[in-house]
């Protein structure tokens, strides 16, 4: 999630949205219809027919954060890229085993461009994204006559602004369909539907719900909307389709509906699933920042894993990994506060901040404390069938630094776009240290006699 924080990001966000503010979007949502839902086609993550990467299942999520977030998360694929494991008797590279990766805000960008290009990412997203002033050239865009002139007459706004920035400079005209599944790790991209208030994902599977078809849909688009902080950019808007396809079809309602015994959060999953299929009720859904629902981009898996159980990791039985390691990459911050230094009463901004600050952190907490006991409840459930995967649960954050100065250093970063070459370089090189520092990683590599080179 991008929250408002230091006083020149604050202000350059609070330009964007009153500069703006009415500017009613009027443009047409942009996601196409579908007659049929075909489970073996689409943007879809299907363990059935996925490539084998070996004796490992590797899943990562990116926090949102930002610019800090996608630099923190970079530095743990150059890591991963510089690390070799033993797989299936050969020597690989970490990275080759990841199968997926979950991506909120900040981090979505980083995920997004791996998922498209590859290898790619080391040689230019550095200048392509983490060291340019994305923040401050939407904010010169705002000023540009032709900007206005577009805004008057056609609803283009400052959201339409940033997808079209983001499409033509980082993501090069890309759409879900470019993303090559079975070549890449499957990219999960988080917004949060602000009318449903819970996650949505970017995923086909979410998609047929709507009718949709995800395969022509920009994936500058997805990212935007993952990073759309509320009031200083409009929601990006989904026509919802339901209706027009027979939605009885869709893995994600046939996988609810097989099941005769439903926990709690497995009902409360379905009611969310079903709650796209009403379609006069909720004709157009609206999706902003994924922070709000989930900054740490965990209940993607968490989701997955009520869902469909042991059954995600041992369904298809020619692909059954040897174990499972899960890397969070956590760009959370707790910046200092003078508030409690007076008796005077904070200023309004300096509260919201600090209530948006808490409420994040404790919905982090309890994420973090039910992704550890869904692993205890999996890794029991796999014993009792005959499966022996051992898990390993990883975090990267900054709070496993020891150097107080360093800390201080990290938790008074802004939450922007915007970060100077100095500290990127400083995040990208901090995330390989933590990674390489974390015992649960060093565990893992261990098992499997990993080696960093």
């Amino acid at each position: 999630m991008i929250p408002l924080r230091t006083t020149a990001p604050r202000l350059g966000w609070l330009l964007l949205a009153m500069l703006c503010q009415g500017c009613a979007s009027i443009y047409k949502p942009q996601n196409q219809p579908i007659a049929a839902i075909d489970n073996e086609r689409g943007y879809r993550y299907t363990p059935d027919h996925a490539v084998d990467r070996g004796d490992h299942l590797v899943m990562l999520t990116f926090s949102g954060g930002g610019t800090r977030a996608a630099a923190l998360s970079y530095g743990i694929l150059q890591e991963l890229r510089d690390t070799q494991i033993d797989s299936r008797g050969r020597r690989v590279r970490l990275l080759d085993e990841v199968d997926s990766i979950s991506g909120v805000s900040g981090g979505s960008f980083t995920a997004a461009y791996y998922g498209l290009f590859g290898d790619k990412i080391f040689k230019d997203y550095e200048d392509v994204f983490l060291r340019q002033s994305i923040q401050g050239t939407l904010i010169r865009k705002l000023f540009n006559p032709l900007y206005w002139w577009r805004a008057l007459f056609s609803g283009f706004d400052r959201t339409e602004m940033a997808v079209e920035y983001y499409d033509s400079h980082i993501f090069h005209g890309r759409n879900f369909a470019d993303i090559p599944l079975g070549k890449r790790p499957y990219i999960e991209i988080n917004a949060t539907d602000l009318g449903g208030g819970q996650r949505f994902s970017f995923t086909q599977a979410m998609f047929d719900l709507l009718c949709s078809n995800l395969d022509v849909f920009p994936v500058a688009r997805a990212v935007t909307a993952s990073s759309a902080v509320p009031v200083a950019f409009s929601p990006v808007v989904l026509e919802n389709y339901s209706g027009q396809c027979d939605t009885s079809q869709s893995s994600m309602i046939r996988n609810i509906s097989s099941k005769n015994e439903l926990t709690q959060r497995q009902r409360d999953l379905r009611g969310r699933v079903q709650s796209y299929l009403n379609r006069a009720a909720r004709p157009y859904i609206h999706l902003v920042d994924g922070g709000i629902a989930d900054n740490l981009g965990l209940r993607a898996l968490i989701d997955r894993l009520d869902a469909a159980g042991a059954d995600l990791f041992i369904r298809n039985q020619t692909h059954i990994p040897k174990d499972v390691l899960i890397i969070l990459v956590n760009a959370e911050v707790k910046p200092e506060r003078s508030i409690e230094l007076s008796a005077d009463k904070p200023s309004v901004v300096d509260t919201i901040d600090a209530f948006s600050n808490a409420q994040i952190a404790l919905y982090n907490q309890e994420t973090r404390h039910l992704m550890a006991h869904k692993i205890r409840q999996t890794e029991a459930e796999l014993r009792e069938r005959g499966y022996d995967l051992s898990f390993h649960l990883v975090e990267v954050s900054f709070e496993s630094l020891q150097e107080k100065g360093l800390k201080s250093f990290f938790n008074n970063l802004p939450t922007s776009l915007e970060l100077t070459d100095t500290e990127v370089d400083i995040l990208i090189d901090s995330g390989r240290r933590l990674l390489r520092k974390a015992p649960e990683y060093r565990a893992f590599l261990a098992a499997n006699a990993g080696k960093a080179h």
